[in-house]
């Protein structure tokens, strides 16, 4: 009896020493792939795509569903590799049947447009809301966009309203935006306009460029529940400039044309203008089209080229030397 029960200690010995080397050798081997991804990471953001892909394709190839992830964003993007997007939803798909939230996401968003797959919204869904499960902010925004415009499914403000207050729990400005809309317009809740107002300037302060533009607007107008202001109108237009968006950059050249709250100038006018024109469309981009002509026809040559001088080094700088 006592043997037996010095060998069965023995044998549970044994099997608890064998368990802990494999959980050991398991955590190293953990530990060398995610520096692995981590090295892949960082030469994706630092525009190594050589690396980064030499890196990230043993790791997929291997299972590793957040480099099956960057890979498959990479060909997406054509960095490094020949755009491929049939390439990229492979993989995309790969990393989301195994549950990584960013690959559901962007399997969503390839079939909600088509890209290297054929277009399937019930499919897009599908991913978006597993994303969304759990908690992949952008996938939250677009499924409360769906929601919000009826798209696959039954329109739902509600249900847009809720997602979008997740995602932006998370500070995703694209859904604070969308947030200040719906407040705006009433859309699921009464119209606040306070409300609306507090989302527009927070997602304007994270960087979103139509919120800096649509905030412009309101001091331009003395609307939105703020009094008119030309210079905090021309600071928000600036941001929203300085991030390409053209309606921003038209609204400035406006300014400059016709002194609102700066010196009128010719030479700036004409810069913005046509900073503005590949951007816009219709109506906007018509009218923009022919003052720029009629106001180049009234120039110099000297003003002229004062305007592309300044044109350089206003885009060399990111759009922050511009006067």
């Amino acid at each position: 009896m006592r043997s037996g029960a010095v060998a069965l200690v023995l044998v549970l010995a044994f099997s608890l020493a064998s368990c802990g080397k494999e959980e050991a050798e398991l955590a190293e081997k953990a530990k060398q792939e995610q520096a692995e991804l981590d090295k892949g990471v960082a030469a994706m953001n630092a525009g190594d795509f050589n690396t980064a892909i030499s890196t990230f394709r043993p790791l997929a190839e291997a299972g590793n569903t957040a480099a099956q992830n960057n890979l498959g964003w990479l060909y997406f993007n054509g960095k490094g590799v020949p755009e491929d997007d049939a390439e990229a939803t492979k993989l995309f798909q790969q990393a989301a049947e195994k549950g990584e939230a960013a690959a559901q996401f962007n399997l969503g968003e390839a079939y909600e447009y088509g890209n290297g797959v054929p277009q399937d919204i019930e499919q897009a869904l599908r991913w978006y809301r597993a994303a969304a499960l759990q908690g992949w902010p952008e996938a939250e925004v677009n499924l409360g966009r769906m929601y919000d415009e009826g798209l696959g499914v039954g329109q739902n403000p509600l249900a847009a309203l809720r997602l979008f207050h997740a995602a932006a729990a998370k500070s995703q400005p694209q859904a604070m935006f969308n947030l200040g809309v719906m407040y705006g317009s009433g859309r699921g809740v009464p119209p606040n306009g306070a409300e609306a107002l507090k989302w527009y300037r927070m997602a304007a302060d994270n960087g979103f460029a139509e919120a800096q533009y649509t905030l412009g607007n309101f001091y331009e107008d003395g609307a939105g529940g703020v009094m008119q202001d030309y210079a905090e109108a021309m600071r928000w237009y600036r941001l929203a400039a300085a991030q390409g968006h053209a309606g921003a950059m038209n609204n400035i050249g406006r300014f400059y044309a016709d002194g609102l709250g700066v010196p009128m100038n010719e030479v700036k006018t004409l810069m913005w203008f046509t900073f503005a024109l590949p951007g816009l469309r219709g109506e906007e981009a018509a009218n923009a089209q022919t003052y720029r002509d009629e106001l180049a026809a009234e120039m110099t040559r000297q003003q002229i080229a004062q305007a592309e001088e300044l044109a350089m080094r206003c885009r060399d700088s990111g759009f922050m030397a511009c006067d």
